[in-house]
């Protein structure tokens, strides 16, 4: 019997001598990864990318070590798309993007990163979550669960990295969790592939700055069980309004399994603070129990799970006060989540909005927040508008609006006393400042380490 080639021969062979564009490079680590993956495997590599040499220094300098990459900085060429043979895209860049048209219509293959491993990792293998808010704990939690009971458990997906760089650890036997966004389900659909067993978290408007309507975000959430089979498993919110929905379950062929709290002992207690993170935990039960878990076995390990960093994350004690990372919160509906979870806290928050409607957590901020320190930007005059409209009062609450992190938390702990807690959850994103949610929520426990030490 001959034998069957490795992941990493598949690899070498595909595409040792191809010429590969990385139409781009970006400041997460996805664009990095990919690059060092194609140079590593024998590709003759080309990076673009519109934004400069300055803006991208930190993911140059990852790529220093690697010798025979072109750049093409602070633009992109149509020559670069003609001397391509493989194009791989950055997950953020739009469909209607010039570059990509022109690669499409000149028949040019495109693929994501996450493509690439799809044609690696087989169906029956996969686990893939997805969902607005939640899917990084869910994620974390059922790759802690099943690491317990198998060793050849691989965690890749939108995790800050390139989910190439797992490929040399997938075997025939391995399972493979997927946290995806939606931007790389697109591969999934692109390949007509679905995994094995998906999970929703939940799915509230976000991203419409990218998808236009509400419509065709909750549409790119679907693709994940769009190509299941009657042997592979859909786990949804139990009365989700979207998910739960006729409409939305319509020609989805998989079993459909639901997940609640009340999956949960009565008396069973997470360490993570907030309501929600039980129907993580619970939808976690859900998919060990499809692995044949024994309940009891799952439940110590999501009782014993201390979180995932930058989601409420506890960074510091000091002097009766407690300060939680929350950076991950990038829309309305999770900030609302962790103030509801940190009652009455010093709340920091803000920033830039993506055509998301922040009524709702103006009026959460009135009833729930003890003080409040804004972020700049445009989601920030959002909240600040809903909030004079709701309370008139509630810009007593208000103690400033900043571009530094360091003042801001200096002028907080001015103000902040024993038995207070202080909680940065911007529900909004800081382009306008840092380079994503990962880079605000490092430079905000940089600046809380030198202003409370």
């Amino acid at each position: 019997m001959a034998n069957l080639k490795s992941p990493q021969e598949i690899i070498k062979e595909n595409f040792s001598g191809k010429k590969v564009l990385i139409l781009g490079l970006g400041v997460n680590q996805g664009g990095i990864g990919a690059t060092k993956f194609f140079v590593s495997n024998g590709s003759k590599v080309k990076v673009t990318d519109i934004k400069d040499q300055d803006t991208l220094a930190s993911s140059l300098r990852e790529l220093e070590e690697y010798a025979g990459i072109e750049y093409t900085l602070g633009e992109h060429k149509y020559e670069d798309i003609d001397w391509a043979d493989l194009i791989i895209k950055n997950p953020a860049i739009k469909p209607d993007n010039p570059y990509l048209l022109y690669a499409q219509k000149h028949n040019k293959q495109v693929e994501m990163d996450m493509g690439i491993f799809l044609q690696i990792a087989s169906q029956t293998q996969i686990i893939g979550i997805t969902g607005t808010k939640g899917k990084s704990t869910t994620s974390s939690l059922i790759y802690e669960i099943l690491k317990k009971s198998d060793e050849k458990v691989i965690f890749a997906g939108n995790i800050g990295k390139s989910v190439l760089d797992t490929i040399p650890l997938v075997k025939p036997d391995s399972t493979i969790i997927l946290e995806l966004s939606s931007f790389q389900l697109e591969a999934f659909e692109q390949h007509k592939i679905s995994p094995h067993v998906a999970v929703i978290t939940n799915i509230y408007p976000d991203h419409l700055n990218y998808y236009g309507t509400i419509e065709q975000y909750v549409e790119s959430k679907k693709i994940i069980a769009k190509e299941q089979a009657l042997s592979d498993f859909l786990v949804l919110k139990k009365d989700d309004p979207v998910t739960s929905m006729p409409n939305f379950q319509n020609g989805i062929s998989s079993q459909i399994i639901y997940f609640s709290p009340e999956d949960l002992p009565s008396d069973f207690t997470l360490k993570l603070p907030g309501e929600y993170n039980l129907w993580n935990a619970a939808a976690a039960l859900k998919v060990a129990e499809i692995y044949g878990i024994e309940k009891a076995d799952a439940l110590e390990v999501i009782k014993d799970f201390n979180g995932v960093e930058y989601r409420l994350q506890l960074i510091k004690e000091i002097n009766g006060i407690k300060i939680y990372n929350d950076s991950a919160s990038t829309m309305p509906e999770s900030a609302i989540w962790a103030i509801k979870s940190l009652q009455q806290s010093i709340l920091i928050c803000g920033g830039m909005n993506k055509n998301l409607d922040y009524q709702e957590l103006a009026k959460v901020i009135t009833t729930n927040a003890k003080m409040i320190f804004f972020v700049d930007g445009d989601a920030t005059d959002e909240i600040k508008k809903h909030l004079s409209l709701i309370d008139p009062k509630s810009s007593d609450k208000i103690k400033g609006t900043y571009s530094d992190l360091e003042k801001l938390l200096t002028d907080v702990k001015a103000v902040a006393q024993p038995g207070d807690t202080i909680l940065f959850s911007p529900g909004a994103t800081s382009f306008n400042f840092f380079q994503n949610e990962f880079d605000r929520a490092r430079k905000f426990n940089e600046a809380v380490t030198k202003i409370f030490g």
